[in-house]
């Protein structure tokens, strides 16, 4: 009872749990089948916006002067692979293997010169090599603000002089949206988090200065565990603060990474950014 009671108490900020969901062998394939179901923007966006993506980031960032492109979180290669298509010279880093596995299968029937790599992106070392980084659906708003400066500082080292940074994040108008609550569903055939049965608890819970949680403790017969997923929601002013503090010059500021600019409610902010 009292490990029951552990697991769901409230945590501190961006305090994570012991187990990282998407390393589940089981877990990964549910979220390699979100990645690919292009209706389902769960885990990526939906392909025709990454088509639009691809569009914008062809005008901002032309083949012939930002060649080489890393994408860090690169998830299955959706992006990767129509980079690649464009000529692009793509490198991929996620830290999902199962993700990685499948993007390397799919180069290679492809014909795809890629170079995906398994790897955490905060351990990223890489320096003066790209013309170009993404780091896209908000995945940098996931990290607390000690480890946004360090994978902030890891890109910028990472980039030629000279070099781009495409990146977005939540805005505010999303943070106002979204609803704390308590929830909880029994799943007797299986589900996304387990495919035995299993009672899912669940909980959205706002902290101070724009910080979310969805807390998930996931009860089958065998164990219990609890997943933690946060977010920062940002306002254009604390987004430039945080990437000029690096070094980083803001180049251009748009509602979303197709280049969207103008609409005021807007749920992301993007930023193109310079070295």
């Amino acid at each position: 009872m009292n490990n029951f009671l552990n697991q769901l108490r409230v945590p501190s900020r961006f305090e994570q749990a012991d187990n990282a969901f998407w390393q589940d062998p089981y877990i990964a394939k549910q979220l390699l089948k979100a990645h690919l179901n292009s209706d389902n923007e769960g885990a990526s966006r939906s392909f025709s916006f990454i088509d639009k993506s691809i569009d914008f980031i062809q005008q901002i960032a032309p083949q012939n002067s930002y060649q080489k492109v890393l994408d860090l979180g690169c998830g299955p290669g959706l992006y990767c692979e129509r980079l690649a298509k464009k000529s692009y010279t793509v490198t991929g880093i996620d830290f999902s293997e199962n993700s990685i596995r499948y993007a390397k299968e799919q180069a290679k029937k492809l014909n795809f010169d890629i170079d995906y790599r398994y790897e955490n992106y905060m351990e990223l070392n890489d320096s003066n090599n790209y013309d170009l980084a993404l780091l896209i659906y908000c995945d940098y708003g996931a990290l607390a603000p000690v480890d946004r400066s360090k994978l902030l500082f890891n890109i910028w080292n990472s980039l030629k002089n000279g070099g781009q940074l495409l990146l977005d994040v939540f805005s505010q108008n999303k943070f106002d949206q979204f609803k704390e609550e308590q929830y909880w569903s029994l799943n007797e055939n299986g589900g996304f988090w387990s495919k035995d049965s299993y009672v899912a608890i669940g909980r959205n819970l706002k902290y101070p200065d724009r910080v979310t949680l969805e807390q998930t403790t996931v009860v089958t017969k065998e164990k219990m565990e609890t997943y933690n997923i946060w977010h920062q929601y940002f306002t254009k002013e604390l987004l430039i603060k945080e990437v000029t503090a690096v070094g980083f010059t803001v180049k251009e500021i748009y509602d979303d990474v197709s280049g969207q600019t103008g609409n005021g409610g807007s749920e992301t902010i993007a930023l193109l950014l310079e070295k």
